[in-house]
Order: C-alpha cells, then sequence, then structure tokens
C-alpha cells in the first residue's frame, strides 16, 4: 500500500508539472481556448491523547497529500479533480488513496450540467445543518474540516441560472460511498431567490427506501457587521438552525447557533442513545486572522469556541492557532477538551484532551 502511495503521488507530482509548464508555455492572447489551474498541499499532523479511558494509543500520525487540478476549455468544457494520499500510523500503518472529487462540467447558455463526485454545500449553517441533504457530514467541532478531508457525494446534477432565480436538480448515488455511511440514492431539488434581502431556498426530496424530505434556507446581511441564517427542514421530524454572525471592525468575527434535530437515524451522532429524545445543541466561535497589521502578528490566527450538548449539558472546548512562514507553509495546534458526565454525548469521550500539531505546506 505504501508502494502504491507513493507512485501516485509521483504521478500526481508529474502532472502537476506538466500542467505548470504547458501555462508557461501557452499563448496569453485571446486565442489561447482552454485554462489550466492547479495546487498541491503537504500535511503531517500529529495528534495527543492525553488520560485514556481505554486502552488504545495515545498518538495518532497522518501524513496528508492533497493534490488538485482543473481545465477549462472554451468556458464551456471543465474538468476538475481533487486528491487524498494518507499515511496514518495508529495501532497499525495504512495507506490510502482517496477521491475527493472528480467531475466533468458542461455550461451551455443558462445550464450547467456536471457529473462525477463533487462537494455541494446546500445548508447555510457552520457547525451544524438541518437542510445540507447533499452536504458532508458536519462535524461541529471540525466544521471547517481543518484537514480538508471532507469527500463529495457522488451525483448527476443540472443548474439553471437567470437572474435572481437559480434551479438545481440532482440525483445522487450512493453505491461508491465509504463503507459504514448511512448514505443512500438521493433525488433533490432546489430553488433560489433572493427576496427582499435575504438569499432563499426551497429544497424538497426523496432518499431510495425512505421518507421524503424537504427544507427552507435563508441568509441575511444586516448592515456591515451582522448576517443571520437559518434552516429549517423536515425528514420524519422537523429540525431546526438559527444562527447569527458578528464582525466587528477590529476584524474579529463571533458566531453562534442553535440547533435542534430529532432522534431519528439521519442526524443522530453515534454517541447519542435512541431513547435520548430530541436534542438541543448551541455553538459559540470568536475568531480573528492576521492578529495585529503589525510585523510578527499579522501572520498569526487565533480561533476559539464551544460545542454544547443542552441536553445532558455536556460540551467541548476548541483552540485553535496558527502562523504562516511566508507564502506557502504554515504551523498549527489544534486543541480540544471534552467536559462531562461519562454517559454524557461530549463526556463519553475517552480522553481528557486532545492536542493536534502540524505543518503545511501548500502551493
Amino acid at each position: 500500500m505504501k508502494l502504491r502511495f507513493y507512485i501516485s503521488a509521483v504521478m500526481v507530482a508529474s502532472v502537476m508539472i506538466a500542467a505548470r509548464s504547458h501555462a508557461q508555455d501557452a499563448p496569453t492572447s485571446s486565442e489561447s481556448h482552454y485554462s489550466t489551474r492547479y495546487s498541491v498541499a503537504v500535511i503531517d499532523d500529529a495528534t495527543f491523547y492525553s488520560n485514556l479511558s481505554v486502552p488504545i494509543p495515545s498518538t495518532l500520525n497522518q501524513v496528508l497529500l492533497e493534490p488538485s487540478f482543473n481545465v477549462n476549455i472554451n468556458h464551456r468544457w471543465s474538468f476538475s479533480t481533487s486528491l487524498i494520499g494518507a499515511t496514518t500510523t495508529y495501532s497499525a500503518t495504512t495507506t490510502q488513496l482517496h477521491v475527493k472529487e472528480t467531475y466533468a462540467g458542461l455550461s451551455a447558455g443558462d445550464f450547467d450540467f456536471l457529473a462525477g463526485r463533487k462537494l455541494v454545500r446546500w445548508g447555510t449553517g457552520y457547525a451544524f445543518t438541518a437542510a445540507g441533504v447533499l452536504d458532508p457530514p458536519r462535524i461541529a467541532t471540525n466544521p471547517s474540516d481543518r484537514l480538508n478531508l471532507n469527500e463529495g457525494r457522488d451525483m448527476v446534477k443540472a443548474d439553471w441560472v437567470r437572474g435572481q432565480h437559480a434551479l438545481t436538480l440532482a440525483w445522487s448515488t450512493a453505491a461508491l460511498a465509504q463503507k459504514g455511511t448511512n448514505l443512500r440514492d438521493t433525488t433533490a431539488f432546489r430553488y433560489n431567490v433572493l427576496v427582499h434581502g435575504f438569499d432563499t431556498s426551497l429544497i424538497a426530496g426523496n432518499d431510495r427506501g425512505g421518507d421524503s424530505f424537504g427544507a427552507l434556507t435563508f441568509t441575511r446581511v444586516v448592515g456591515q457587521a451582522w448576517e443571520i441564517h437559518g434552516e429549517a427542514a423536515w425528514r420524519e421530524h422537523e429540525a431546526i438552525l438559527l444562527g447569527a454572525k458578528y464582525t466587528m471592525a477590529s476584524g474579529v468575527t463571533f458566531i453562534g447557533e442553535f440547533y435542534t434535530p430529532p432522534n431519528i437515524a439521519y442526524y443522530r451522532d453515534s454517541s447519542v442513545s435512541p431513547l435520548a429524545g430530541r436534542q438541543h445543541y448551541g455553538f459559540l466561535n470568536a475568531s480573528k486572522t492576521r492578529l495585529r497589521e503589525l510585523p510578527g502578528w499579522k501572520e498569526w490566527d487565533l480561533s476559539g469556541e464551544m460545542v454544547i450538548n443542552l441536553d445532558d449539558h455536556s460540551y467541548t472546548g476548541v483552540f485553535d492557532v496558527s502562523r504562516w512562514f511566508g507564502k506557502h507553509v504554515s504551523a498549527y495546534v489544534h486543541a480540544e477538551i471534552p467536559v462531562g458526565s461519562k454517559t454524557s454525548e461530549y463526556g463519553a469521550a475517552p480522553y481528557s484532551n486532545s492536542t493536534s500539531t502540524g505543518i503545511r505546506f501548500q502551493l
């Protein structure tokens, strides 16, 4: 498996170099009919667990290679791919290659067509989502997907956009989904429109072998500092999300969300009992990028947040700090501290705290 990973890495690097060479040699006049873009990130991440209550290793190490490539032909045809190569050392060492996204697209007038694996985001929530029926799983303690590990859904999608109106029809198959997920073949429809300053979406669809669902989302910018958002969904029972974001003149940003899903298989976390009933959650986040506009300070980013289960009174505190070294290299620390009884959602974590440190190179 290691050999396969390194061969894949060499092949990807070769493609990137070839694309870069072609981009440099390609004419810059209007006669050029296509353009290419690429990026690559390499991450070495180590997580340390303290005061373990179960006999598992206390250190998890991951080395990630994440290349992506995109080509656009005549602003009509497009192809994009993004891969994740991961070598993980925990109780054993494993090497895997995941396809994050790979899809082909066609633009024809007001229509856009797409086929392949694609990350979409229909939900408006930051830490939670009630209406993101095709979104990747949302992890409240890691809402920004800090290691960029989320994978898209395999789908065929058609979009029609005219003025303030946008219609999307998508069919997603679960045939290629990873084992252990609760994904099903999904047919979904979304209508998006701007109404009196509210960016609003109506969503409807059906999971094969399951019930139909419907949802409403909205986002509204108020003044220069406030943004409010919300979601309401019906899937067997109602799920509701309300949130807001406030940005100070200094650049400090605050995010707060309240979320209440029904206790059904689609929404339920694996640590929550099926008998626990409806759950209620809170999320609070404060962050600042470029701490100060001074040398030695503007390279630092800082974030702190808390995720709370309002029913069993357990919570997790999360702290992130990162520093850039030039334009391509950054180092970071990510810490999580769960608090609560051993029978609560967050207090059931088998460690008193976890700390991740890492270095990232991106081009």
